[in-house]
């Protein structure tokens, strides 16, 4: 054995395949544990993570390859995120390295050298400031521009430096080679924008005991629902926490938000009310270098708050002594691919494990939140009152449209409400959760619908761009002149989608402003924060949209809410429907009314009378959530029970059955307390040209759930099947 050998350090990598375990590699330089390597795996180079070192391996010596590279200059993972990771891993019975890797940033799973954005801010040093401007000749302008920017203005960033020239990084060397400049590096994700504001609005009965009760125990961990209507003022409450935790130390905070959509408009507030402390943003718009500062950013502890959508509650904070979990409720904090977590649940987790305190928001908590709540497993503040002292809950009514003669979708009640916001100067909104035209094109011969040919779905009327869409697996192609079944050529865009809405509101009202905000009307970048500002400076009297406008805008000129076809959810096969339907219809209604005008939202439904459309006109969110419980406990649903998916698709069926009967045989003879059922197919047979089928596991414990899939999924994954279908294991599946 050679000296280096002797002295090589046995390193344990985690990697981004999806097997289980770690691999052992050695090392004849220093190298620690959290530290990023490039190690070959194969045929080809993959970057790994150090997770732990040893003094020997169960691989030979002379078979044990050597790293090819590590980054020592990059700042390390601590212990915490390996333990979070490691247990997310095996609670949802995910390989751990891929489990890892992919919490990381894009750029930190590379094998080159991460590099954040660097900006700089410049300014004259002190020969700068005794140096005469003809010093620099007078056809160099660009010289000139910025040495009189910098003599009158101090510093300047990049930003404002490229305003004054194009070519600034030029005549900026020109005077740093003079003699007269220094630098500095800035983070520009830290530096509020908006001027500060030191207006502290006066709590409410409500908001000051909340605030009074989390901070009483804040030297532990305690779950907290905030139960807050819309509008009562939840996030003055996280705002006042916030300064309460941070003031006068280095301790970092984590709020979660459900959707990128919201997180400008947390920011903004947060940055204005917060000056103090720095504050960064990790959502999936970012670039990834911006993304990677400000990760590591929050990693270094320069960064005190860090607001950021569901992969954010794995970002290592160092001295993380507080959390915020707002809509809670929301189904985006559940990842559908790859490891299927849910943010909120890791977030509960990583709190017990920090011993600090965890606030859950939401005017409709998730039934399990209040299940728990109820039960005494988290503490339950309620604030029932608007914030706006002279705001109100805006009146519930619902127009049974079985009994009126619709226009275009739209109810005499709805319209004549539409134009009396007109007449007064208000603005409305008018919510419908589907995008497009028209959602089928129908042939009125033999019935024809236009279906995708790759999943089980029809395909969506977008009129103005002349071709049919199917908005799950994306598949688009011409809109078709006559029926391929019978030939007819009378084909009939049917029901209505934004697009559809917009066009006939632009015949009924022509004198309105109409903006349509979906998903078709904001792909390009800053055109929903163009939309909003548009709508927030009254260039809008009606507004058309999905659910990205159903939570979080404050517009204190809206008053009037409409809500278009919501019937189909109210007897869906899927348990949490209605459930779902409900928040949504609450965060909708909460729209109307925010400010000292008003409010009105007019639902149409054949279903007036339903439990549904009762408990919302009274606002009594926690009778409804009683009744579903009732069901739920019937049923023995979640929270009464736990559930798991095996999820698996190929091109065939055939081998998903088998795969699924394998599985369902395997667990059926285990000595198990878990209930599982026959392999069945989705209310989604086909996706994307798969077809697709699924396993449900039930048990009365959690224990019981993870026995079964610990002993289950490792036999899953040496079956002859697993390579040829793809299949995965969803643990709380919040869809069916």
């Amino acid at each position: 054995m050679t000296e280096s050998a002797q002295h090589a350090t046995i390193l344990k990598v985690a990697l981004d395949v999806p097997l289980d375990g770690v691999f052992d590699y050695r090392s004849d330089v220093p190298v620690q544990v959290g530290q990023r390597v490039v190690v070959p795996f194969g045929p080809r180079k993959q970057v790994g993570v150090v997770v732990d070192i040893a003094d020997n391996s169960e691989i030979a010596p002379a078979k044990l390859k050597s790293i090819l590279q590590h980054f020592d200059h990059e700042p390390v993972l601590d212990s915490e995120f390996f333990s979070l990771l490691k247990f997310c891993a095996d609670y949802y019975q995910y390989p751990y390295g891929q489990a890892l890797l992919s919490a990381l940033p894009a750029r930190l799973r590379q094998t080159e050298p991460a590099q954040a954005r660097q900006q700089f801010c410049y300014w004259l040093n002190e020969a700068g400031q005794s140096a005469d401007i003809e010093a620099i000749p007078a056809r160099q302008m660009v010289q000139r521009r910025i040495f009189t920017a910098l003599r009158e203005r101090g510093r300047l960033s990049e930003a404002e430096l490229s305003e004054l020239s194009p070519s600034w990084r030029k005549g900026l060397l020109a005077l740093r080679e003079q003699g007269w400049i220094d630098e500095e590096q800035i983070y520009a994700g830290l530096s509020a924008t908006l001027h500060a504001s030191n207006v502290q609005p006066e709590l409410n009965d409500e908001q000051a005991h909340a605030v009074q009760s989390i901070l009483q125990q804040r030297e532990r961990f305690k779950p907290w629902l905030l139960h807050g209507i819309t509008g009562s003022g939840k996030t003055e409450v996280y705002i006042r926490l916030l300064q309460a935790v941070l003031e006068g130390n280095q301790d970092q905070a984590l709020v979660l938000v459900p959707e990128i959509n919201l997180t400008p408009q947390l920011e903004a507030r947060f940055r204005t009310r917060l000056p103090q402390y720095p504050l960064v943003t990790l959502h999936s718009n970012l670039g990834e270098s911006e993304r990677l500062q400000n990760w590591r950013l929050a990693q270094t502890g320069v960064a005190r708050i860090v607001i950021g959508t569901r992969l954010s509650v794995f970002t290592p904070l160092p001295r993380l002594k507080f959390m915020i979990v707002d809509e809670e409720h929301d189904t985006s904090y559940k990842q559908q691919d790859s490891m299927r977590y849910h943010a909120r649940d890791v977030a509960l987790v990583r709190a017990q494990r920090r011993n600090i305190p965890i606030v859950l928001g939401s005017a409709t908590p998730a039934l399990e939140t209040w299940h728990n709540a109820q039960s005494g497993r988290y503490g339950l503040l309620s604030m029932q009152q608007r914030a706006v002292s002279q705001s109100q809950l805006p009146q519930v009514n619902c127009v049974d449209v079985s009994r009126v003669q619709m226009q275009e979708g739209l109810s005499p009640p709805l319209i004549k409400a539409l134009k009396t916001r007109l007449q007064r100067g208000e603005q409305s909104l008018l919510f419908i959760n589907r995008r497009g035209y028209a959602p089928v094109l129908l042939c009125n011969a033999c019935h024809w619908i236009a279906p995708c040919m790759r999943c089980s779905s029809r395909l969506v009327v977008h009129l103005r761009q002349g071709f049919l869409r199917c908005h799950h697996c994306g598949h688009e192609q011409k809109i078709v002149r006559q029926c391929p079944s019978c030939g007819n050529a009378d084909l009939h865009p049917t029901g209505h989608g934004t697009q559809r809405l917009e066009e006939t509101l632009a015949k009924l009202l022509p004198e309105a402003r109409i903006l349509r905000v979906d998903r078709d009307s904001t792909r390009r970048k800053h055109a929903l924060s163009e939309m909003l500002s548009a709508v927030h400076a009254g260039e809008v009297d009606i507004l058309v949209g999905t659910q990205m406008l159903a939570k979080g805008h404050d517009f204190p000129n809206l008053t009037l809410v409409g809500v278009l076809d919501t019937d189909s959810a109210l007897f869906s096969p899927d348990f949490r429907a209605a459930e779902r339907l409900f928040a949504q219809l609450m965060q909708v209604a909460g729209r109307a009314g925010r400010a000292d005008k008003p409010g009105e939202v007019l639902i149409q439904t054949t279903f007036p009378e339903h439990q549904l459309f009762n408990a919302l006109r009274s606002q009594e969110y926690g009778t409804y959530a009683a009744g579903l419980l009732q069901e739920r406990e019937i049923a023995q649903f979640p929270p009464y029970e736990f559930l798991a998916l095996i999820k698996a698709e190929a091109n065939e069926y055939g081998p998903v059955q088998r795969f699924l009967q394998f599985a369902a045989d395997t667990t059926r003879a285990m000595a198990t307390d878990a209930l599982v059922y026959d392999p069945i197919r989705p209310q989604m047979e086909r996706l994307k040209g798969m077809e697709r089928g699924q396993l449900l596991f039930q048990a009365t414990t959690r224990q019981a759930l993870q026995i079964v899939l610990r002993q289950l999924t490792p036999q899953l994954r040496a079956h002859p099947l697993s390579n040829k279908i793809r299949w995965a294991v969803d643990v709380d599946p919040q869809e069916f």
